[in-house]
């Protein structure tokens, strides 16, 4: 019997109706809930103890932001008035890049691999099936967009008018980013184009960061900058019931209302040009971050993040090796970094921390500034050192001891480090201080990289999170602890002898011993 041409059609009357998105999502809600083994009690319990968390960390932090916010209103230096004038030009494209990478990283839209498997691939309406999904993704970004806009302009200064107006613009950016990373989502050529502009925005931020440690000691006002100071009094007016900045703050509120409704909307109707590859991708990278967060592993969290690049990308250019022996292995090294040069982009943006942190005045925060972003940044070059201090037969492939491999697979990471300390000089301020923020990043990453997975063994330690292993607990250390001690006699204000001594022992340390593989 042979098949007639052309496309399958369904038909109703072979299979029955399709079901609505609607009537799927409250039978799997019905099911799930036959299966619940929790009483209300603990779910009231649980979400208490949420509840009372959040609303202590909202007093503490709500008080620091007041307390700061009222310094910067009394603060009329010509250091301030370069921060109100060129902080917005670093806060709102960091916030939007960083947006923008986190989201296009997950999804934004995500399913699980049995959603894909079960819902996607028939004929109910996709549309409707990721429609809550896309819901939960506004609604993060709205929250913590409008929490981190309000932190960030509170602490810069200024009236309660002039506060608002700016949350509201800033939130409503980050939605609109919202809505362009659903929109970049439905195609692989546009998840590209949006992850350059994404770090695009992150040079443009770097920029004014970098203009405002250099004009961090000249205290001579310009005359726009003395308009500036005039106009920040004038704010610090009380405000009336109907005075000009409350009816314009309700103007910017309505537009920005009526503007986004729209977008929301229409992005809304496209969710249905999403593949099931991309949406699955970002479930299972949910789930792999849940297992990272789980373990306490960081490096599990970067794996997890890499394995889903490379996934999507399906393949890579092959190129030939150079070299012979040691060599051949530093040469792969700098091609494997390559193949992922969004890194590198993100890797120097970075620099963006430690110019700020020295703009903004917090002269003693910067080395511990430029070593957590230093950190950051180097981390994740560090992939291949990872996946051969996990792979106890890739090291006896490679003819290498590990020590020696953890020595030639740091060299690629090492000279891009010492090029991201270098950069970082000018606002380090010494030599010996920048080579002990290079030390401790390499040192750091090297560490955290060839750590040996977490140990389940002993007894369990109790917790308010439940019983946990005891071998956790040193993971999300792990790495920091290094760098942390490479800085301490920077911090402390040492001589230069014991700056560059300490950070030379542990560098000779870390390479000398060899990585523990169980």
């Amino acid at each position: 019997m042979t098949a007639p041409d052309g496309p399958v059609v369904y038909d109703p009357a072979d299979f029955g109706a399709i079901p609505t998105a609607r009537s799927m999502r409250r039978w799997m809600r019905t099911t799930r809930r036959k299966h619940a083994d929790r009483t209300f009690g603990q779910l009231f319990e649980d979400i208490y103890l949420v509840v009372f968390t959040i609303a202590m960390a909202a007093a503490t932090g709500g008080s620091v932001v007041k307390h700061l916010n009222a310094q910067m209103l009394s603060c009329t230096s010509a250091h301030c008035v370069r921060l109100w004038s060129l902080l917005p030009w670093i806060l709102v494209p960091l916030l939007t890049a960083t947006t923008l990478r986190v989201l296009l990283s997950v999804g934004p839209v995500a399913a699980s691999r049995a959603t894909g498997f079960w819902l996607l691939a028939t004929p109910v309406n996709r549309t409707a099936l990721l429609r809550p999904t896309y819901w939960r993704a506004l609604a993060g970004v709205l929250v913590f967009g409008g929490v981190l806009s309000t932190v960030a302009w509170a602490v810069l200064g200024g009236a309660p008018t002039t506060l608002s107006e700016a949350t509201i613009v800033t939130t409503a950016l980050l939605l609109v980013a919202a809505c362009l990373a659903v929109w970049a989502q439905q195609t692989a050529r546009r998840t590209r184009w949006t992850l350059r502009f994404a770090d695009l925005l992150l040079v443009v931020a770097s920029i004014p960061s970098a203009w405002l440690a250099v004009l961090r000691f000249n205290e001579d006002l310009s005359p726009v900058e003395s308009v500036l100071i005039d106009i920040h009094l004038s704010e610090q007016q009380e405000d009336l019931l109907l005075s000009p900045e409350t009816v314009r703050l309700l103007t910017i509120s309505s537009i920005a209302v009526v503007v986004l409704a729209v977008l929301i909307l229409r992005t809304a109707r496209t969710l249905d040009r999403l593949s099931r590859a991309s949406v699955i991708a970002g479930g299972e990278l949910l789930a792999g971050v849940a297992g990272a967060a789980s373990s306490l592993d960081l490096s599990m969290l970067a794996d997890v993040v890499a394995g889903r690049h490379w996934r999507l990308a399906g393949r890579a250019r092959s190129r030939r090796g150079r070299g012979a022996h040691g060599g051949a292995l530093v040469h792969r090294e700098f091609l494997r970094i390559l193949r992922w040069p969004r890194r590198l982009v993100i890797a120097f943006a970075l620099l963006v921390v430690p110019y700020a942190m020295a703009g903004a005045g917090f002269d003693p925060l910067v080395p511990i500034a430029a070593g957590f972003a230093g950190f950051a940044a180097i981390r994740p070059l560090l992939d291949g050192l990872r996946s051969v201090c996990r792979s106890p037969g890739l090291v006896r492939a490679l003819g290498y001891d590990l020590r020696e491999l953890r020595v030639l697979m740091a060299v690629a990471p090492g000279v891009i480090t010492a090029v991201w300390a270098l950069a970082a000089y000018p606002v380090i301020g010494s030599a010996a201080g920048a080579f002990a923020v290079g030390a401790g990043v390499l040192a750091g990453a090297v560490r955290q990289a060839s750590a040996r997975p977490p140990s389940y063994a002993g007894p369990l330690v109790a917790s308010p999170m439940g019983a946990i292993p005891p071998g956790l607990f040193s993971q999300p250390i792990r790495g920091f602890d290094v760098l942390l001690i490479c800085l301490l006699p920077v911090l402390l204000g040492l001589g230069p002898t014991w700056v560059l001594a300490i950070p030379v022992l542990v560098l000779t340390v870390m390479f000398a011993i060899r990585p523990k593989t169980d």
